[in-house]
């Protein structure tokens, strides 16, 4: 089923598959990506849970937006996809296992699991990074999506994509529809808002970094998922977060886990559904 609902950031794109009761998974892409990235995931899922695929403001088939996305701005939209669901297993990707986990800190009562891919590498307590990539975002918003920056993008835009995906999978080719990831990379305002939150990183860990000091997470299952077979720091310090939380290794993945391995997404998400449930 998919569905627009209204946020204060915009209209939100969700779409949703597999049981229409019992427990309920929450899906949130990394930087850049659309729901199409979790077919797979959402295909061995749907028997096990009721499982929402959303796309945050400004990107896949979400309406453009003006409102900046802060870490509050992902919060707010997490609370507006779950709705009047009690609570949820959330899965962020990559960026958005900040989104997750801040969702989870400041409404610890409707998190019943938190599974993160292939975070960022901060390690907790860092502070704010320096991240050139940030600077050209800031730099690359002065051109998209008007002029000379959306002519380029409504051409090349999902070249961009292209590059992106298949430097972070095993995949030789962009495993999407080629024709879905046209429509969907062409567009001018989807191209400024992943530059708008490329942009916004450095606060957005700056912001969850204030936020775990004042708001602990609640006592749910907890796994962080790297990608291969190298162990991060980084990874082991967040899932050290809490005394329950683990690091799993993932291997035959890149970054992109839920294109890569989805059965890995899967098997931790059972995971997390039967610790909370026992619990």
């Amino acid at each position: 089923m998919r569905t627009t609902i209204t946020t204060e950031a915009g209209g939100v794109h969700v779409t949703s598959a597999g049981k229409t009761s019992g427990p309920v998974v929450v899906l949130s892409s990394g930087l850049g990506g659309a729901w199409f990235d979790w077919t797979a995931t959402v295909a061995l899922l749907s028997d096990h849970a009721r499982v929402v695929v959303f796309d945050r403001p400004g990107t896949g088939d979400s309406a453009p937006t003006s409102a900046d996305p802060t870490l509050a701005r992902e919060v707010a939209v997490l609370a507006a996809v779950l709705g009047d669901v009690p609570s949820a297993v959330f899965v962020g990707h990559s960026m958005a296992t900040m989104h997750v986990e801040a969702f989870a800190r400041t409404h610890p009562d409707r998190v019943s699991g938190l599974v993160l891919l292939d975070p960022d590498p901060e390690s907790p307590g860092a502070g704010r990074p320096f991240d050139p990539s940030a600077l050209v975002a800031h730099w690359l918003l002065k051109l998209v999506p008007h002029g000379v920056g959306a002519a380029f993008v409504r051409r090349h835009g999902h070249l961009l994509r292209r590059w992106a995906i298949e430097g972070s999978t095993l995949a030789r080719l962009d495993p999407a529809p080629e024709a879905l990831v046209r429509d969907v990379y062409r567009r001018p305002h989807v191209a400024k808002a992943v530059l708008a939150e490329l942009a916004a990183y450095p606060d957005q860990v700056a912001d969850l970094e204030q936020l775990r000091v004042v708001r602990p997470l609640p006592e749910v299952p907890f796994q962080v998922l790297t990608a291969g077979r190298k162990v991060w720091p980084e990874h082991t310090a967040l899932a050290k977060l809490v005394p329950w939380g683990r690091n799993v290794l993932v291997p035959g993945s890149r970054h992109m886990i839920p294109v890569d391995r989805p059965d890995a997404v899967v098997m931790a998400v059972r995971d997390v559904l039967r610790a909370s449930h026992a619990a």
